[in-house]
């Protein structure tokens, strides 16, 4: 089951999207009284949504919408392994949490349904943890991946060779974050340690497989890439 600050969180969230909420947000005791919760849960709310970009705060706790961000470019990331593989370093993972679960209603938007399977993941590169990944896949296609070993297998590989899925079709988005709370304790650096948010939907064809999302520390993670500069549109 979803916290209450979760739930407020996505509510707010589809409120933005739609263009519903503009400039100030109502005040954390405002919201505290229209989702009937805890100014403190209300609080929680807000500071993800800041963390994440979609808010600003200012003096009072008052929360205003961020400014626009545009989108531009982009960038393929390897597997974790891989990438270990790439830097020289030792990777290992260890599995926090597997199960049935609930998604959030954006992560349900993603998939198309509500019955998922939720894997949490803390992974490491030579011991030092630097990535946190929290992974919704669909229950009617990917049931069986429970039965894997989650700390040793690729789910990657665990979908297409073991699971016969097809992954066709990668949307991802990368951000600029701040780590904070649970996420800062678990990789092991200062809350509101700058770090990056990489959310990515994976398909077979036209249906949604698996949502993921990677919170990443700054200070162990950089991207690069490299391409043909005749195939860019010059203007």
């Amino acid at each position: 089951m979803a916290h209450k600050y979760v739930e407020v969180k996505e509510a707010l969230l589809r409120e933005i999207r739609v263009g519903k909420l503009n400039g100030e947000l109502p005040s954390e005791e405002a919201l505290a009284q229209r989702f009937s919760v805890s100014r403190m849960t209300a609080r929680r709310a807000l500071e993800e949504l800041a963390a994440e970009g979609w808010l600003e705060r200012g003096r009072g706790r008052r929360s205003r919408l961020a400014q626009l961000r545009f989108g531009q470019g982009f960038f393929r990331v390897r597997p974790f392994y891989r990438f270990a593989e790439s830097v020289g370093a030792r990777p290992s993972t260890r599995l926090l949490a597997a199960g049935p679960a609930k998604p959030p209603a954006t992560v349900q938007e993603r998939l198309g349904t509500s019955d998922t399977i939720r894997i949490e993941r803390l992974r490491f590169l030579n011991d030092d943890p630097v990535m946190l990944e929290v992974r919704y896949l669909r229950m009617d296609l990917c049931s069986s991946i429970l039965e894997h070993d989650l700390e040793a297998e690729s789910i990657h590989e665990i979908l297409v060779r073991n699971l016969n899925l097809p992954l066709t079709q990668v949307w991802q988005r990368l951000e600029a974050t701040s780590l904070r709370g649970r996420v800062a304790r678990l990789l092991g650096v200062p809350h509101r340690t700058p770090g990056f948010r990489l959310e990515r939907v994976t398909f077979t064809f036209d249906t949604p497989v698996t949502w993921v999302e990677y919170r990443m520390r700054g200070d162990r993670y950089y991207f690069e890439d490299v391409f043909s500069p005749q195939r860019e549109v010059q203007e």
